[in-house]
């Protein structure tokens, strides 16, 4: 994956309204001096979002033995990774949010070159105004320059709003996943 170009790593990349003032909103891709922030919306999203939205009977068949041991090495894995992309949204030198992807190849495919969408996760008080659609855009974005053909992504199947938010910006569900206990 190629490294995003200056002008991608810093500066407003779009402004969103906020009432009648508009407030810059930049993108830039994470380093490792960012992993405390990317830490957190990573256990954001993994814990407390999954708590809000999940009934208490399905947390089992998501959890970890050492959840935050496995969250801890995911973020380290996604930032010394060559192959992996993150991105920060910052509004006013703030970090408000993040997405992370890949890009896989499979020559057995008609459409090899695929762009995955990993984590994409935004602070609740920042939601519904176009931060998370701005940092999907950048990301998929990174991926037509990488030369993807098509994008995935996934997300919980009882999270409506991210089922919602992938339809707007123009993904079709192919697949939902089943978990039994036993």
């Amino acid at each position: 994956m190629e490294p995003l170009s200056p002008d991608e790593r810093s500066g407003p990349a779009s402004c969103v309204r906020l009432g009648a003032v508009s407030q810059p909103v930049a993108i830039r891709a994470a380093g490792r001096a960012d992993h405390a922030v990317v830490l957190r919306f990573h256990r954001d999203l993994y814990i407390r979002h999954r708590d809000e939205l999940a009934r208490p009977d399905v947390i089992p068949l998501l959890a970890y033995r050492d959840l935050d041991g496995t969250l801890r090495d995911d973020v380290e894995g996604l930032l010394s990774g060559r192959d992996t992309r993150v991105l920060l949204a910052e509004r006013e030198g703030h970090a408000v949010g993040y997405i992370t992807g890949h890009v896989e190849v499979d020559p057995r495919r008609v459409l090899t070159r695929k762009g995955v969408v990993e984590d994409w996760f935004v602070a609740r008080d920042e939601r519904g105004q176009g931060t998370g659609r701005l940092l999907l855009d950048t990301l998929l974005e990174g991926f037509r320059r990488d030369g993807c053909q098509v994008a995935e992504s996934g997300t919980w199947a009882f999270n409506d709003g991210a089922r919602k938010a992938h339809a707007k910006a123009g993904f079709t569900e192919i697949e939902v996943k089943f978990r039994k206990r036993l």
